[in-house]
């Protein structure tokens, strides 16, 4: 009886001690996910204040949004604009930042970028519109030239995913590579690029590509062939020489690129689960399919698709020379879902949080808090990535929005117009841009960054008193008529002389400053030279606020312009200077 008095007294303590670790457990999951619904309370009421402060608590997805992207209008509506949500793009226009957005002088919002890449990204958006999950829009294009300054807008403003671009001699261009990871992301195959072969380096041998590239696991061929065309195919089996054919699942051939080639071509196997996907032999470099749909051997690569494992493509069969050959290893770069929610959420966990899941309960109950807690966890990480979100957002609109309106530039490039800021003319310091243009009348002039046809009588006395060589009397006679800003552009020299002004000098001094107020100052050099020098300087400024990854690749200029695009260059870009540009 002894015995069993002790053991109910023990399994009372017992039960008191589990019921203890359970509300402890419990109580600690309750404050944990209160901290939670505390901190988002506290981040919608901060974004509500700042939005009150910073933004247009009015904005309705029918606005039209004006913009000015480097001295071209654009107007598209605000649900259009938005439509990539949680992208600086979206930021932009939502309406939450528009009483700090750079505006110019018709209150238009001003974005210092290459106009014909902005108008390829509206052109997208406008596109998306229209477009279904099956048929989904193009993305942004433009000419060959333009695509460096098109990558380094997509990448400022978070509309599509930029790339990494892997050490390639075939491959220059980074669209052609996200035509790859989407084809590789269809199959759940995507990953970063690790460059094992390559035939310039390593000799276009059968031996040598299996000495680098066997047991490596996945791997992306890529072959450029003397005829100009880029053609490959993915594997994710391991090569080998074994002698033997194997399945993999997830192969595909492709042709990307060549002058009889109207649009990349992905092939398919015909059926997955083919057991002569891939061929490995020491005879032959990198082989798909059973009748060899693509076989390489040496500096040759025969191509016949359709003829066993894959299906047909766009290039005719045959036997092409390679010129080059790369074999990439794909790895996958990100961890599971649970990881890396894990990792984030323990930056802002409580010690208590991250405790590891239970097991001292029934398999029920176990379970039950353990869902709690990843719950839990995937909810901390969301909110992280809120935070840091919102965060990043009021950064990014404070350095492509730093400035006012006094400092937005309009250029009269022989007859072009371009629109800048005094800040990228100046981003290069010992350059004759620079010293142009830092100077203190391009912040004096100008009232307070308003529009200029809504300056008042004052500002525009204001405007008139900051004018080099203009006699005073000037500024007091326009003062006198009360001249606003509107009227202020409209006057010709009739309208000057019926006013009472006689000098001839004044009168013309004051007209080629209105001019300048609308047309901005004359720059004659070539538009299309100093177009290609002007997005340099505003890719440079933006690796600079550290809003672009990499430093700016060098111009791309047609033959034709090259010897004008150079003295252009060194005009503006003296001795040292000039490297910056021209490499």
């Amino acid at each position: 009886m002894d015995k069993l008095i002790v053991a109910n007294t023990l399994l009372k303590v017992a039960r008191v001690e589990h019921d203890r670790d359970y509300e402890e457990k419990i109580k600690a999951q309750d404050e944990w996910e209160s901290r939670l619904h505390e901190r988002m309370n506290r981040l919608i009421q901060r974004k509500k204040e700042i939005s009150e402060i910073n933004g247009n608590l009015d904005a309705a997805d029918d606005d039209l949004v004006e913009v000015n992207a480097g001295g071209k209008i654009v107007v598209a509506k605000r649900s259009t604009l938005t439509q990539i949500q949680g992208t600086k793009f979206e930021a932009i226009f939502s309406g939450r930042w528009d009483k700090k957005l750079l505006r110019d002088n018709q209150g238009r919002i001003f974005l210092d970028v290459n106009p014909t890449c902005f108008r390829a990204i509206v052109d997208h958006l406008n596109e998306m519109m229209i477009s279904s999950k099956e048929s989904p829009p193009s993305p942004p294009i433009v000419e060959d030239e333009c695509k460096h300054p098109l990558q380094h807008q997509l990448e400022v403003f978070g509309i599509l995913p930029m790339v990494e671009m892997p050490d390639s001699n075939i491959i220059k261009d980074q669209d052609r590579f996200i035509i790859l990871h989407d084809w590789l992301k269809e199959g759940d195959s995507d990953g970063k690029f690790f460059l094992l072969y390559r035939g310039s380096r390593d000799g276009l041998t059968n031996q040598a590509f299996h000495s680098k590239c066997d047991n490596k696991g996945c791997t992306l061929t890529i072959i450029e062939t003397t005829c100009g065309m880029v053609i490959g195919g993915y594997s994710n089996t391991s090569w080998s020489c074994s002698g033997s054919y194997s399945a993999a699942n997830k192969a595909f051939l492709f042709v990307l690129s060549g002058s009889d080639i109207l649009s990349p071509c992905k092939m398919k196997l015909k059926n997955e689960n083919d057991s002569h996907a891939t061929c490995h032999s020491l005879k032959y470099g990198p082989t798909f399919g059973g009748g060899h749909d693509m076989r390489v051997n040496g500096c040759n690569v025969y191509f016949n698709t359709g003829s066993s494992g894959y299906h047909p493509g766009s290039l005719p069969h045959g036997r092409y020379t390679i010129k080059e050959m790369e074999v990439f290893q794909v790895t996958k770069s990100s961890l599971p879902a649970s990881t890396a929610a894990r990792n984030v959420a323990s930056r802002g966990m409580q010690p208590q949080d991250r405790a590891e899941p239970v097991t001292t309960f029934t398999p029920a109950i176990d379970e039950a808090i353990n869902s709690r807690r990843a719950c839990l966890l995937q909810a901390e990480a969301e909110m992280l990535n809120f935070e840091e979100s919102f965060n990043n957002e009021q950064i990014f609109v404070e350095k492509i929005s730093s400035g006012d309106a006094q400092d937005i530039i309009a250029l009269n490039v022989s007859g072009t117009l371009m629109v800048t800021t005094r800040a990228t003319l100046c981003t290069i310091k010992d350059s004759v841009l620079a010293q142009q243009f830092d100077d203190s009348k391009w912040t004096e002039q100008g009232c307070n960054g308003s529009p200029v046809r809504e300056w008042t009588p004052d500002q525009v006395n204001t405007w008139a008193n900051n004018i080099d060589g203009l006699p005073e009397e000037v500024s007091v006679m326009l003062y006198e008529n009360e001249i606003t800003g509107r009227e202020l552009l409209s006057l010709s020299r009739d309208d000057l002389k019926m006013m009472g002004m006689k000098r001839v000098a004044s009168v013309a001094l004051l007209l080629k400053e209105i001019s300048l107020l609308e047309h901005g100052t004359l720059i004659e050099h070539s538009p299309y030279c100093f177009g290609k020098i002007l997005d340099y300087l505003r890719s440079k400024r933006l690796h600079l606020l550290g809003l672009i990854k990499n430093e700016p690749a060098l111009p791309v200029v047609c033959d034709l312009q090259k010897n004008r695009f150079e003295k252009d260059v060194k005009y503006y870009f003296s001795g040292d200077a000039a490297k910056f540009i021209l490499g």
